[in-house]
């Protein structure tokens, strides 16, 4: 009897061995127990950004040889922020607000079994910096009326060759998209002190506003003043060919000089219309004088001005008016040179 039960044992195995193959009897070493390999590959489209600005995180491959469960997905992205992807994402976004590196992770579990995703990038540490360029108000500020403004002039240098837009929020409520390459523009200023800031834009998204510099219009309320140049002959006619000055103003400066000519005799008074350039008689008493008898003259870069007058003769008393404008519109008192024509 003995020689026949290691016959019956080693039968009775080889129908439960082969019991358990077929049928899965879960027996240690079956494949019901074996997990099998779980491996994931992931890229990232950045991992060189500006602050406030975006990565993606792409699924490129994921292996599992036991998929009646689903695998579990988290990301970790290295600045306190753990998400868990749904069982049908491929891609994940994640902004981050603040400067810094950040080591990014991926991990995976199906039932017992985890492993930690592979990163394709050369490097899977974010690198978050503040976005370069230079920008500012040329000048800062300038004079203007009350409740005036000002075309002020806005100078950019140095914007990231990545860069693919640029807005500027003129912080009047006005904003303006700039292309990379543009090197000056002009925003007009209503009265008051602004504050502007650049936000550059590419494929990862908008950065945190910057500052980047102020405006501020100044009003100006002093008048401006003007002067008359006497010729050395003043009583010769042909000395007063050319009636001319200089004017100033230490603030917004000079928009122009106001000029007007009279002459007269005991018996007739004149105006220069500087339009026909010609003297007109009239009578003071009743005759409207046109506008054409006032001529507002330019000034060039050093302050000077002058008009050029026709038909001065002795025997006459000339007078010559004037006043000085700047841009704010303040005016200077009107002064007045008069003089006799003896040669």
């Amino acid at each position: 009897m003995d020689s026949v039960r290691p016959r019956g044992l080693a039968a009775l195995l080889t129908l439960a061995l082969g019991a358990g193959t077929v049928a899965g009897a879960g027996l240690l070493g079956s494949p019901a127990w074996a997990a099998g390999p779980l491996s994931g590959t992931y890229s990232l489209d950045s991992t060189s950004i500006w602050t406030a600005q975006q990565v993606t995180l792409t699924q490129t491959a994921l292996e599992d040889e036991t998929p009646d469960t689903a695998v579990e997905r988290t990301v970790d992205w290295g600045d306190g922020t753990v998400q868990t992807l749904s069982a049908d994402a491929v891609k994940a976004v994640h902004k981050y607000p603040a400067n810094g590196s950040y080591a990014v992770k991926v991990s995976l579990k199906d039932g017992d079994a985890t492993a930690d995703g592979t990163i394709s990038n050369a490097t899977s540490t974010v690198t978050v910096a503040t976005a370069g360029g230079t920008y500012k108000f040329n000048p800062t500020w300038n004079w203007t009326w009350a409740g005036g403004g000002y075309n002020a002039k806005y100078e950019l240098s140095g914007v990231p060759a990545n860069a693919t837009r640029v807005w500027v929020n003129w912080g009047d409520g006005e904003t303006s998209l700039l292309t990379r390459s543009t090197t000056s523009t002009y925003h007009y200023y209503g009265f008051g002190q602004y504050t502007a800031t650049v936000t550059l834009e590419n494929a990862q998204g908008k950065t945190v506003p910057k500052a980047a510099g102020w405006y501020s219009t100044v009003a100006d309320e002093s008048s401006p003043s003007a002067t008359l140049t006497v010729p050395s002959s003043p009583s010769k006619a042909s000395s007063w060919s050319t009636v001319k000055g200089t004017a100033k103003d230490l603030q917004i400066g000079i928009d122009a000089v106001g000029v007007q000519l009279w002459r007269w005799t005991s018996s007739s008074d004149y105006y220069y219309n500087f339009s026909t350039k010609k003297w007109v008689k009239f009578n003071p008493d009743s005759t409207t004088v046109p506008n054409a008898a006032l001529s507002w003259r330019p000034v060039d870069s050093k302050g000077n001005w002058s008009v050029g007058v026709s038909g001065m003769a002795k025997g006459y008393t000339i007078e010559v008016d004037y006043a000085a404008v700047d841009r704010a519109g303040n005016y200077s008192a009107w002064k007045y040179k008069v003089q006799k024509l003896t040669s």
